[in-house]
């Protein structure tokens, strides 16, 4: 396992990765088959689906926010078991509804909702066990590295379970993974105390007046525009526009999470000898300028090397800003703090498959990787100010 992953895993961060590797695994495959099941198990229309994605984003957004508010009052350790098993039954729900679009459509919805602390209150527990001084930007990558190992099992799986019996077969899989979460993250969490006591009055004020943190928020916001160009516009536009098949995507898309297994710990551990600030910026440049090798064309071999540079800079991005992020965050409000983080994600996927696809129908496919090259550069130029504030003030756990 050492010789595979660059190193050993921090132990203490196991139950953690193990509840990571369970959400990705379950839900988040869930996510990546909803469209195609609204499609093929219900009839939908794909304009229907377009519609669904546009209402769960901001939806689950505001769960995420606030999942992290509230575990700063009960700790994440209740509401990731909740999260899990409310999901768990959302899901189950979701195969007995026998194609009831508007019904179909609340629970795809809602879906978004539960699952937002099983999402993403993985990062306030990588803060809350590791101090800054021990190595947390490591503790990210190892928390990373089993979120790819999930989403690299969880779509063989669920294609093995619609194979073998269909949509119900799937929702049912999934629901049965998402009880299996529940039960380990029950069993092997821990439950996380931080000093400094009980959240602190006003502190969504805090989090608003806190300049360093307000510029990671824009940085943040425009890295992940960046990766949902990657995610969601790039597939699109490769199948449509450039005449990938989409068996051909299938084996193209196994390249990231591949990548992120086998390289994430050895580039986090190369990377903490350059400071947070100059990382910040080179790695939202690394995510956005290879687009615009795709302004020539886009054949197999552009796409591999676009995936590749775009892979390097995300696996760079994600743990700096992050624990930049975790330096910033009082303990007693750090989950206020990571679900604001959280809740970009929000429009970014709202937005961005949005504006770029109708780009590229008025203005042409260059327009959309100019588009993305300019977002990474804008990112990369407010993460290296927000990053360079952080640098400048103590760490807000006084280690």
């Amino acid at each position: 396992m050492r010789a595979v992953l660059g190193g050993d895993l921090d132990r203490r961060l196991l139950p953690v990765a193990g509840v990571t590797f369970a959400y990705n695994a379950s839900f988040s495959t869930f996510w990546v088959y909803v469209g195609v099941f609204a499609v093929d198990g219900l009839g939908w229309r794909p304009g229907s689906v377009g519609i669904l994605f546009l209402a769960s984003a901001p939806a689950a957004a505001a769960a995420n926010y606030l999942s992290g508010r509230v575990s700063d009052y009960i700790g994440p350790k209740p509401l990731i078991v909740a999260s899990f098993l409310a999901s768990s039954a959302n899901v189950s729900a979701l195969a007995s509804l026998n194609g009831r679009a508007e019904i179909v459509f609340a629970h795809v919805v809602l879906q978004g909702v539960l699952g937002a602390p099983a999402y993403s209150l993985d990062r306030v527990l990588v803060a809350d066990l590791v101090p800054e001084h021990e190595g947390r930007e490591t503790g990210y990558a190892t928390v990373r590295v089993a979120a790819n190992l999930g989403i690299f099992a969880g779509p063989p799986l669920a294609a093995l379970l619609i194979h073998l019996g269909g949509w119900t077969s799937f929702l049912l899989g999934i629901a049965a993974l998402g009880a299996l979460g529940a039960t380990l993250t029950a069993a092997f969490l821990p439950a996380t105390t931080r000093d400094g006591g009980r959240p602190i009055r006003g502190s969504v004020r805090r989090l608003i007046g806190d300049r360093p943190f307000a510029l990671l928020l824009a940085s943040t916001l425009l890295g992940f525009v960046v990766y949902c160009g990657f995610e969601t516009v790039l597939p699109v536009l490769a199948v449509t526009a450039y005449g990938i098949s989409a068996s051909t995507w299938g084996l193209l898309v196994a390249i990231s999470p591949l990548l992120v297994v086998l390289f994430q710990l050895r580039l986090t551990r190369a990377g903490t000898a350059i400071p947070p600030a100059p990382r910040l910026a080179a790695a939202m440049v690394l995510m956005g300028l290879p687009f615009l090798v795709l302004v020539a064309g886009g054949s197999v071999p552009a796409i591999v090397g676009v995936i590749v540079v775009f892979v390097t800079g995300e696996m760079l991005w994600v743990p700096t800003f992050q624990a930049v992020a975790a330096r910033l965050a009082p303990p007693p409000v750090r989950g206020t703090y990571f679900g604001a983080l959280a809740a970009m994600t929000g429009p970014a996927w709202t937005l961005s498959p949005l504006i770029a696809l109708q780009l590229s129908q008025g203005a042409g496919l260059a327009a959309v990787w100019i588009l993305f090259a300019g977002v990474a550069i804008a990112g990369g130029i407010t993460g290296l100010a927000a990053a360079r504030a952080t640098s400048a003030r103590e760490p807000a756990d006084g280690m």
